[in-house]
């Protein structure tokens, strides 16, 4: 069983729908889900001395790899107000100024830094501010020997074209959506059609991988000189799509660590984030989700 470690930087925040709240935020939800696939994560994050914030802190109590959980006493836990339309898909208000933009460079991110992990996990959103923007660029330079995989998860507006390119040139994996990858040539100035776009990002950025994801239509995976592509999978009964992209970078990057072949990753990923949208929330509360899929750690996949 693989035991490379694998660090997560960014928010935890609550999703805020009209009728309840879920603990979320895509590092939160990249880490739960590969702790459920038995895959030592820790995750980097800071929330408020406030009522969510306790509740993360109780929640995360129970979990492995939370010691650097950071609280804060001047700013809010996150948040985000989630309004999810007729087809399942979801609209965000991402709250600002909040305890994850303040993430702080102290003994437990010095602590996880010296973990050695084989994989460092981050977003765009942590980054929006200086303080937390900052710790990440200094952990990025204490854990050289890490692959470094960037789910850009552009949210307007909090992001730069400047954020956009230190995270590309930080990174050796990216996924990015149709959308995302739209915005990313609008602010790096490229007017390329979309492969030629993508062999530019492979080549300038020194790209191990990168995912392109588009929806119920599929996604396609670079790798060197190589692309595959899958198929999207029909899910009768869409309940959210919250999270889907989540779920589905937890598998790639699942399959990366493994050496699954690049089918195979595309596969896996597909299927575990299609059944995911037949669940409420982004990460399932009981662990027989997650059952169909831990046969995966046994058997490869080249």
């Amino acid at each position: 069983m693989m035991q490379q470690r694998v660090l997560c930087f960014g928010e935890i925040l609550f999703d805020i729908f009209p009728a309840y709240e879920r603990l979320g935020g895509a590092p939160f939800n990249f880490a739960a889900h590969l702790c459920a696939f038995q895959v030592p994560t820790r995750l980097i994050t800071r929330v408020g001395k406030d009522d969510r914030g306790r509740r993360i802190t109780d929640a995360l109590d129970r979990c492995p790899g939370t010691d650097a959980l950071q609280i804060d006493d001047r700013h809010d836990t996150g948040a985000v107000r989630v309004r999810v339309d007729e087809q399942g898909v979801p609209e965000f208000d991402i709250l600002a100024d909040v305890a994850y933009d303040y993430i702080a460079y102290d003994a437990s991110v010095r602590r996880a830094a010296a973990d050695e992990p084989a994989l460092l996990y981050c977003g765009t959103l942590a980054q929006r501010n200086d303080i937390s923007r900052e710790t990440l660029r200094r952990l990025l330079a204490e854990v050289r020997g890490a692959r470094v995989f960037c789910d850009m998860n552009l949210r307007p507006p909090h992001f730069s074209a400047a954020l956009v390119e230190s995270s590309l040139q930080a990174c050796q994996v990216v996924k990015l959506n149709e959308g995302e990858l739209q915005m990313c040539k609008t602010l790096l100035g490229k007017s390329l059609p979309d492969a030629a776009f993508i062999d530019f990002l492979m080549a300038c950025y020194q790209l191990e991988w990168l995912c392109l994801t588009r929806g119920e239509r599929g996604s396609d995976l670079y790798h060197g000189k190589e692309r595959c592509a899958v198929e999207g999978i029909p899910v009768e009964s869409v309940v959210d799509t919250v999270g889907a992209g989540d779920a589905y970078a937890s598998v790639l990057a699942l399959g990366i660590l493994n050496g699954w072949g690049p089918q195979t990753i595309l596969a896996r990923a597909t299927e575990f984030s299609a059944a995911l949208c037949g669940h409420r929330g982004a990460v399932p509360e009981s662990p027989d989700f997650y059952e169909p899929f831990l046969s995966w750690l046994g058997e490869g996949g080249r």
